[in-house]
């Protein structure tokens, strides 16, 4: 009986216990769901302060930016026709009008064919003097809104007359051999532009004095090979933007690595080539001397034109 009785005591006593328990639980329930309720409204008014704020600076950051490029557009120079200098009984004075062999001729460059004399292209002039024309109103305007230009020939023919032509137009040129990577490993190359500089800086403020024979013999060999490779890019001040190349096809490392880094091209290219490699192609003769200088002095013509060096 004793035992009896203990047992219903405390099955009243769980009973209570769970009654109170489901009901204080029930309780907590209730002030969780408040609680929460509370902090979501709160959550989602901070939420929406953030994104009308993130809204504003974004609208702000939309008119700085079309106030820049406003600037910009403003600050871009008008194009302006350049007049060139020479035309068409120029042109084939200077031979400017003979191709290779029909055997050679690249099948791109048919377009630009007048018709075959004793087994030679013979170019149309006409389209010769026009692409002439807008190469030089494209360097011309480059110029002017301050592109970087470089002159590249070092085909034996080329060499002498775009060195005297980009000195007088105080532009970097390449005549001696394009080294690889001068454009797609242009830091490494300006390393090279930097000893240069600093050995003939050196030995014009006597720093070498000092120095044995054996050493300035190896710094004069130096400076020798240096010249040949960046000698005419010492005075490059940033990264280019034009290239103009006598002989397409000749050219074929400074046209690829030009392509990779989005440089603009114009050059001259003979029938044997694909005017098609390069933007602005000037179909004409690139093994005459006197055709190749011709349309490099007026390239020259249109770079001092633009008035900025």
């Amino acid at each position: 009986m004793g035992k009896n009785k203990m047992t219903e005591k405390n099955k009243v006593i769980v009973k209570t216990v769970n009654r109170s328990g489901k009901s204080m639980v029930k309780k907590a329930l209730v002030v969780k769901s408040k609680t929460q309720s509370n902090i979501t409204s709160e959550n989602i008014k901070k939420m929406n302060e953030k994104v009308a704020a993130q809204k504003a600076s974004f609208a702000k950051a939309t008119e700085a930016l079309k106030d820049v490029e406003v600037e910009k557009k403003e600050a871009v120079k008008e194009d302006k026709k350049y007049s060139l200098t020479v035309g068409l009984k120029d042109l084939l004075n200077a031979g400017s009008h003979l191709g290779h062999k029909i055997s050679k001729t690249h099948p791109k460059s048919l377009e630009n064919i007048y018709t075959q004399k004793d087994g030679v292209q013979v170019f149309d002039l006409v389209k010769t003097l026009e692409a002439l024309e807008k190469a030089c109103n494209f360097i011309y305007n480059a110029k002017r809104n301050g592109k970087q230009i470089v002159l590249v020939g070092t085909k034996r023919q080329a060499r002498e007359v775009v060195r005297r032509v980009a000195i007088e137009a105080g532009v970097p040129y390449v005549t001696d051999r394009w080294l690889g990577g001068t454009i797609t490993n242009w830091e490494q190359i300006k390393k090279n532009i930097k000893k240069l500089t600093d050995f003939k800086e050196g030995i014009e403020k006597g720093k070498f004095v000092d120095s044995t024979k054996k050493e300035l013999s190896q710094m004069n060999k130096e400076i020798i090979r240096l010249e040949k490779i960046v000698g005419g890019l010492v005075n490059v001040d940033k990264f280019f933007d034009i290239l103009f190349v006598v002989d397409a096809g000749f050219e074929k490392t400074a046209i690829k690595e030009a392509k990779i880094k989005n440089v603009k091209i114009t050059g001259i290219v003979d029938s044997d080539a694909n005017p098609f490699k390069i933007d602005l192609a000037i179909p004409a003769n690139d093994d005459s001397v006197k055709s190749v200088t011709l349309i490099v002095e007026e390239i020259g013509k249109a770079i001092k034109a633009a008035g900025v060096k």
